[in-house]
Order: structure tokens, then sequence, then C-alpha cells
């Protein structure tokens, strides 16, 4: 067995240690906190948002010469442009999943309906759920 370095400090709840009062006002403490950190950090969904619209600095002088010379504004040179332009590039070379990419990002995806690009999962389980029924149904008769 594994012994903890402060095993001593460490009190189980409902072994009778605790009052009901105090073990409630632990479990308050801990959620409080837990809360309190959930909000401190961003999730990798918003970091990403905020990196990719960050301006490229004053250094990137190469970088921002690439924009300027694809007609792009000053006002546009983030991070997102500049990686929209190198999938740009790629996909000039001939890089089929770049080129892939850009005609998703854009929505014009042939092998997605507009059906399929508006349903939500629930519409999607619902809809297998009743083709299985009706399987199902053909099946017995």
């Amino acid at each position: 067995m594994v012994k903890l370095a402060n095993e001593e400090n460490l009190k189980p709840f409902g072994s009778g240690q605790l009052s009901e009062s105090e073990e409630r006002e632990m479990r308050s403490r801990g959620g409080k906190k837990s809360g309190e950190t959930r909000r401190r950090k961003k999730t990798m969904k918003e970091t990403a948002k905020m990196m990719l619209d960050m301006e490229i600095p004053a250094a990137g002088k190469e970088l921002k010469a690439k924009l300027k010379a694809m007609g792009i504004s000053e006002e546009d040179f983030t991070y997102q442009s500049a990686i929209m332009v190198g999938i740009l590039n790629q996909a000039m070379k001939g890089n089929v999943k770049a080129a892939a990419f850009l005609r998703d990002t854009i929505g014009e995806n042939p092998l997605l309906t507009q059906d399929e690009e508006n349903s939500t999962l629930a519409d999607v389980i619902e809809e297998a759920y009743r083709d299985r029924m009706e399987r199902e149904k053909d099946a017995e008769q």
C-alpha cells in the first residue's frame, strides 16, 4: 500500500470524524474554489480563437510582406489570415488536403447537404432510430 506524505492530515468524509455541518462546509468551499478555477481557465477553443485573432507583431516583417503581397489589408494582418494564406499556398501547390480544408471552411463541401449542416445531434439520432425501426418492421414481415 502506498503511504501518502501527510496521510494523518486527511479526514475522510462520512467517517464520523467530522460533523455533518463541517463536511457540508468543506464541500461548499471545495465547490466554490473549483468554480473560481474553472472560470479563470480558458477553454482551448477560447484560447485558440484569441491567438488566431492576435495581430502579427512588428517583428513579423516577412510574414506581413507576404500578406501584403496577397492583397490583404493591414488591419487584417492576424495569425488567422497568415495561416489561411499558408493553406492556400499549399493548395495551389497541389496539396489536396489543404484544398479540401479551404473548400470545407467556406462551406462548399458537396458531400454535405443543407439538411445535414443544420441538423442537431438529436435529429440525427432520431432519424437513425426511425430507420432502424423501419428495418426491423420490414424484417418481421
